[in-house]
């Protein structure tokens, strides 16, 4: 017999026994499990225990269900994989122990392991659709880096993705180093929209401060500030905000990722920032188990 575990949100840490037959779940008391999110529907989703293995089938939810990389048709069953969480509303639930040892540590880094906002209204329903992005920003990204593309694809992807949450960006770029931090080996970049060819690359002054450092940077508007090499080179390279962070693998400096918007200021909140900061930390791994880039032909 499975437990299921809530990972994050007002009821985090409580477990439930998963026997054989229907569970419902939802944020109504009527339910088998309740769970006390209001971007939870009443009756929101049934997980169905059968002969050891275990089903999900959405309620034709208002937010819908969330896993393995894409929300769930309604009323469609499938299979639960073990270690994958679900996501449902703004809460991250997940059947045995192995999602609670993998997705746990990830919700804490990226600050969504806490109760539901106190917020309400459009503010309130603004905040949550932006967490939830980043939690199914995760796991596309882990999908794509777990595909066995060529690395230069995987990376190129990886921007797309990006640019599908920070809707304000205008550029990306992975920058691949060599050991001793002197030498660019690879670049992979991207615009968000090439066909208006936005001039310029990416600052190089941004990247070399943050290779030396190990820091990432970030610059939420550059003309609010006068007198600073980094802000002056950022306006005479057309950039009004950017953030690079390392990409570090244990203690090995892999290169660096790199955004900026060319248009708009504040292309980025300041809580983008830890996202950002383990989206790379992931990135760097995936870069130490593959080695050297391998181009597709």
């Amino acid at each position: 017999m499975a437990k299921l575990y809530i990972l994050n949100g007002p009821d985090k840490g409580s477990t439930f026994e998963l026997a054989d037959g229907p569970h419902y779940i939802g944020r109504s008391p009527e339910n088998d499990i309740r769970i006390v999110d209001r971007t939870i529907s009443r009756r929101h989703l049934k997980i169905i225990g059968r002969g050891g293995k275990y089903y999900i089938v959405d309620l034709q939810s208002m937010n819908r269900t969330f896993y393995n990389g894409n929300y769930m048709a309604p009323g469609l069953e499938q299979e639960v994989k073990p270690g994958i969480p679900i996501v449902i509303g703004m809460s991250v639930i997940g059947i045995g122990e192995s999602c609670v040892e993998v997705i746990s540590p990830f919700l804490d880094s990226i600050g969504l392991s806490g109760g539901a906002h106190k917020e309400s209204g459009a503010f309130a329903d603004h905040r949550n659709k932006s967490n939830q992005k980043k939690l199914e920003l995760i796991y596309r990204v882990s999908d794509t880096l777990s595909a066995g593309l060529p690395v230069n694809k995987t990376l190129y992807a990886l921007l797309g993705q990006i640019f599908d949450l920070l809707r304000r960006i205008d550029k990306g770029a992975f920058i691949l180093t060599d050991s001793s931090r002197n030498r660019v080996t690879s670049v992979v970049s991207r615009s968000k929209r090439p066909s208006e060819q936005i001039p310029g690359k990416y600052c190089r002054q941004v990247i070399k401060r943050v290779l030396a450092e190990e820091k990432p940077l970030t610059v939420f508007n550059a003309r609010a500030g006068q007198g600073d090499d980094l802000l002056d080179t950022l306006r005479i390279l057309g950039i009004e905000s950017v953030m690079c962070t390392p990409l570090m693998a244990r203690s090995d400096l892999k290169g660096v990722m790199y955004v900026d918007s060319r248009k708009n200021p504040f292309g980025f909140r300041k809580d983008d920032l830890s996202l950002f900061v383990e989206l790379s930390r992931r990135i760097a791994l995936y870069l130490d188990d593959t080695g050297p880039l391998e181009y597709a032909v």
